[in-house]
């Protein structure tokens, strides 16, 4: 059910979250297509890493073996879906402050639609250049943002007005979730290694 929903969020995603919001999708779709999306930075990241080697723009390309690549991606893999829940249930914490009262489900199927252009950016990684990655993931993270700022009023049935307020502190969750995936990322990098 949910893929439907993904595969017509690039050309309307307001009527897209509009269908899914009518027809929530069950635990276990939205678990399955959150691991799925989470496979694909995972994955080219690990060919990138192993395969390719990343271009750091200061020198040779960085590789790293497949034993401890296979590690880092496992790390990330489990680092993306914990983001993603925390980020749906951030977004069901503050509904109290704003008078709602969605379901838990409800507000990680708007976490998981929000993150489809950030795992979407995971392709990027196939071509491990710093700069590439670097402008490809401002324009995921901004796809993603918009797609919130859609999403929240819709999701929350509250008006567009306070639904920009409610997306503002949601923003300011899913910043703090992304900064940790990374810091954390960097601290197992660094194990590996």
């Amino acid at each position: 059910m949910l893929m439907k929903h993904f595969s017509h969020m690039v050309f309307h995603p307001k009527e897209s979250l509009q269908d899914a919001d009518r027809q929530p999708a069950r635990p276990i779709d939205i678990i399955l297509h959150v691991f799925f999306l989470s496979l694909i930075p995972t994955v080219c990241g690990y060919l990138a890493t192993v395969h390719i080697g990343w271009d750091l723009g200061a020198g040779d390309r960085y590789l790293l073996t497949p034993d401890k690549a296979l590690i880092f991606s496992a790390a990330a893999l489990l680092l993306y879906n914990v983001g993603v829940y925390m980020v749906g249930l951030g977004i069901c914490k503050m509904a109290k402050m704003f008078d709602v009262e969605p379901t838990q489900i409800h507000c990680i199927e708007l976490a998981a639609f929000t993150s489809v252009p950030l795992f979407a950016a995971g392709f990027l990684a196939l071509y491990p250049v710093l700069s590439v990655i670097l402008i490809g993931g401002l324009l995921a993270l901004s796809a993603s943002i918009y797609l919130l700022y859609l999403g929240v009023p819709i999701f929350m049935h509250i008006p567009e007005e306070k639904g920009f307020i409610y997306s503002t502190c949601v923003v300011t969750v899913g910043m703090v979730a992304l900064v940790a995936i990374m810091v954390l990322s960097v601290m197992i990098w660094s194990l590996v290694i």
